[in-house]
C-alpha cells in the first residue's frame, strides 16, 4: 500500500526479509575473471554500484563488519567498485551528531582490505564522498566534478541539512584493447530533490546536477571549454579537462540516483510508488526528470540493453528493487562514444547481489569491450 513507502521501519523489516528469500532462489552474478587476466582483444570488464550507508547496515544502526562487505565484493571481483556513502574521516567534523566515529573506523578498513585485493582508490569531493576502486590503470582523474555550486540546503526529519554533492570521475584503460579507456563516473544524487532556499522550496536539485555532469562530460570529449566545477586535475597524463580526450570507448556512470522509473514498473505497481513518494513523510517527485535527461544526452541504463544477461527473474528488465524503499534506484547508465576509437562496447550482463548488509543492492554490470574482430 502507498502510506508504507513511509514508514521506514515496516519497509526496512520486509526489505530484509524480501532480500534473504531471494538469496536462495536467485542465482547469483556469474564469477569473473579480472579484465587484467583474460586474454585476446576483446575484454569483459565488471562494474559494481553500491551505496554501503556507511557501514551502518539496512536500518542506519547496525555495526556492518568491513570484511562482510570486503567478502561481497570480493566474491564479484569486480574491476571497478562505485561505493556510494564512503566518506573520509573529515565527515565525523561535518555531522557533529558523534556517531559516525566508529563506522568511519570500520570504512577506513575496509579501504585497507580493498587495497589488498588489488585496487587503487579515489574518492569523490562529496560532503558524504563515494569511493572509486579499480584494478584497471588509472590514465586520467579529477576531484570532480562538484554538481553543487554550493551547499544544498534540504529538510530532514525536521532537521536543515547542508551538503555538497560530487563526482569522482576517471578514464581507466581497458588492457588488450589498443589503449582504449572507459570514462567512469562514481557519485550519488541528492536524496532530497527539493532544497530549501530561505523559507522557500524549490525544486529540480538532481536534474541540474545531472546537468552538471553531462557539462563536465562534453567538455571531456573536447566539444566545448570546460566550465564546471571541479578541482585540480590529478593525472599522470598532460591532458586538461578542456582539451578532451581521443581514446575513450564509452562513459559509464555508476550511480545512486534516488529516484526510481516508471518504465521498470507494471502501471499498478507505480501508481503506488508515486502516491507514496508524495506522501508528506517523503515529499519527492514520482519523476526528477533526470532518466529523460540521460536518455536526451545519449545515454542509456545497462538494464535496457535487451540482449544482455541478468539474474532479475519473472522476465523482468529491471530488478524489482535495489532499495529498502522497495523501490529500484541504483543504475549505471552507458553512452558509447561515436568516431573516438576503433574499439567497440556492449552490455554483456547485468545482475543484482542480493544482500542484507547496507539498505541497497550491489547492482552488477559486465561491459565487452573490444575491437570488433576480437574474442567474443
Amino acid at each position: 500500500r502507498p502510506s508504507a513507502i513511509a514508514d521506514r521501519e515496516l519497509m526496512i523489516r520486509c526489505y530484509l526479509e524480501d532480500v534473504k528469500r531471494l538469496q536462495d532462489v536467485v542465482k547469483p552474478p556469474p564469477a569473473h575473471v579480472s579484465a587484467t587476466s583474460q586474454q585476446g582483444e576483446t575484454r569483459v570488464v565488471r562494474l559494481v554500484t553500491w551505496n554501503i550507508n556507511i557501514l551502518m547496515g539496512a536500518d542506519g544502526w547496525t555495526e556492518v563488519p568491513a570484511g562482510d562487505v570486503a567478502a561481497v565484493l570480493k566474491a564479484l571481483n569486480a574491476d571497478v567498485v562505485a561505493l556510494q556513502e564512503s566518506p573520509g574521516p573529515g565527515l565525523a567534523k561535518v555531522w557533529v551528531s558523534g556517531c559516525y566515529a566508529e563506522p568511519l573506523r570500520r570504512l577506513q578498513t575496509l579501504e585497507m582490505l580493498l587495497r589488498e585485493m588489488g585496487y587503487s582508490l579515489l574518492r569523490s569531493p562529496a560532503t558524504n564522498g563515494t569511493l572509486l576502486a579499480t584494478r584497471l590503470p588509472t590514465v586520467y582523474t579529477e576531484d570532480g566534478p562538484v554538481l553543487d555550486p554550493e551547499p544544498i540546503e534540504s529538510v530532514n526529519g525536521g532537521q536543515i541539512w547542508s551538503e555538497v554533492r560530487a563526482a569522482r570521475y576517471a578514464e581507466l584503460e581497458v588492457p588488450g584493447t589498443s589503449g582504449a579507456t572507459l570514462a567512469v563516473y562514481a557519485m550519488h544524487l541528492h536524496h532530497k530533490d527539493i532544497e530549501r532556499r530561505r523559507e522557500e522550496d524549490v525544486p529540480g536539485v538532481r536534474r541540474r546536477e545531472a546537468e552538471v555532469l553531462f557539462e563536465h562530460f562534453r567538455c571531456r570529449l573536447g566539444e566545448r571549454p570546460a566550465a564546471v566545477a571541479s578541482t585540480a586535475p590529478e593525472s599522470p597524463s598532460p591532458a586538461a579537462p578542456s582539451e578532451g580526450t581521443s581514446s575513450v570507448a564509452a562513459a559509464v556512470v555508476l550511480a545512486d540516483w534516488n529516484q526510481p522509473r516508471s518504465c521498470d514498473y507494471e502501471e499498478e505497481d507505480w501508481h503506488v510508488v508515486v502516491t507514496g513518494l508524495a506522501h508528506p513523510a517523503v515529499a519527492q517527485p514520482g519523476d526528477d526528470g533526470v532518466a529523460d535527461f540521460m536518455v536526451s544526452s545519449g545515454f542509456r541504463s545497462t538494464f535496457d540493453f535487451p540482449d544482455a544477461a541478468r539474474n532479475f527473474g519473472d522476465g523482468r528488465d529491471a530488478p524489482a528493487f535495489t532499495h529498502w524503499t522497495g523501490t529500484t534506484i541504483d543504475f549505471a547508465y552507458l553512452h558509447k562514444v561515436q568516431n573516438n576509437t576503433a574499439a567497440q562496447v556492449e552490455v554483456e550482463g547485468v545482475y543484482v547481489q542480493y544482500t542484507g548488509l547496507s539498505d541497497h543492492l550491489p547492482v552488477v554490470t559486465d561491459l565487452r569491450v573490444g575491437s570488433a574482430g576480437g574474442r567474443k
